[in-house]
C-alpha cells in the first residue's frame, strides 16, 4: 500500500505542478513595467513602479511625514495605463503607498492588470491555483500516508515537494522566462547614484525591486517608505474616515 500511495502522490504532485506552472510560453508584447512588477511581486510591486515612474516624470513629490502627492502643474508623463491614472487621482491628497493600494480605484486597476497577466499567460489565475493547490495538499497527505506506511524514501520527499508548489508564486513558467529575459538585457547599473529615464527606471524597479530603488533612488524610496518599514503615517488606514471606506468613487 505504500508503494502504490507514493506512485499515487507522485502523480498528484506532477499534475498540481502543470496547473501551477503551464504555459511555457506567454505573451509579453506592449507589457508594461508595472505589469512586470506584478508578475514578480503582484500589486504593491506594480504600485511601486507606478509611483516611481511618476515621480521621475515630475507627477508625484514625498512631504517630510513620507506621503505622496501629486505635483499640481506636472505632467502626466508618457505612460497613461489605467494604474497610472488611477494612482494620479489618488494622490491628489497626500497620502501613503499603502494608503494609496486600498482606494478603489487603484484596486481596480490592479485587478485589471492581474486578469491582463492571466490571459497572457504569465500569472496562474485564482481557479487554477486553487485547484493547483488542492492537488498539491492532497499529494502532500497521500505522500506523508505512504511514508508512514513504509515508504519513507519516496514519500517524504514528493510531500516536501507538494508544499513547495503551495508556497510557489503565482507567476507561471512563462512569466519566469520573461523575468529572467528581461533581466538579461536589462541588467541593474553598477554606480550608485545612476539616474536612468522614467521609463528605463520603472522597469528595473520592476525587475528588482528594492535592489533597483537602492541604487537608483535610495533618498526618494527611503522618505516615501519603498524599501519597507513604515515611513508614512496611515492617514485613511489609521483615521476611520476619508474618502474610500464604503465608496468606489473614482478619485
Amino acid at each position: 500500500m505504500g508503494t502504490i500511495g507514493a506512485v499515487g502522490a507522485v502523480v498528484g504532485l506532477l499534475c498540481a505542478g502543470l496547473l501551477r506552472w503551464l504555459p511555457l510560453r506567454g505573451r509579453a508584447e506592449h507589457l508594461p513595467a508595472a505589469g512586470v512588477a506584478a508578475v514578480r511581486g503582484g500589486s504593491g510591486a506594480a504600485l511601486a513602479v507606478v509611483v516611481v515612474e511618476l515621480h521621475l516624470a515630475g507627477v508625484l513629490d514625498v512631504d517630510r511625514f513620507g506621503r505622496l502627492k501629486r505635483v499640481v502643474h506636472g505632467s502626466p508623463g508618457r505612460d497613461g495605463t489605467p494604474l497610472h491614472r488611477a494612482a494620479r487621482s489618488a494622490f491628489g491628497r497626500a497620502l501613503s503607498r499603502s494608503d494609496a493600494a486600498v482606494a478603489p480605484a487603484v484596486r481596480r486597476a490592479n485587478e485589471e492588470v492581474r486578469v491582463d497577466l492571466v490571459a497572457r499567460g504569465l500569472r496562474c489565475g485564482r481557479v487554477r491555483l486553487a485547484a493547483a493547490g488542492l492537488t498539491a495538499l492532497a499529494a502532500a497527505v497521500l505522500a506523508l500516508v505512504a511514508a508512514a506506511q513504509g515508504a519513507a524514501p519516496a514519500g517524504v520527499p514528493v510531500a516536501v515537494l507538494a508544499l513547495g508548489v503551495l508556497l510557489a508564486p503565482v507567476r507561471t513558467l512563462a512569466g519566469r522566462r520573461l523575468l529572467r529575459d528581461l533581466r538579461r538585457d536589462h541588467p541593474l547599473p553598477g554606480a550608485a547614484g545612476t539616474r536612468p529615464g522614467p521609463e528605463e527606471a520603472g522597469l528595473l524597479t520592476a525587475l528588482y525591486g528594492r535592489r533597483a530603488l537602492r541604487r537608483l533612488l535610495p533618498d526618494f524610496a527611503a522618505a516615501a517608505g519603498l524599501l519597507g518599514g513604515r515611513a508614512a503615517r496611515e492617514t485613511v488606514a489609521r483615521s476611520g474616515g476619508g474618502p474610500y471606506e464604503g465608496s468606489d468613487a473614482v478619485l
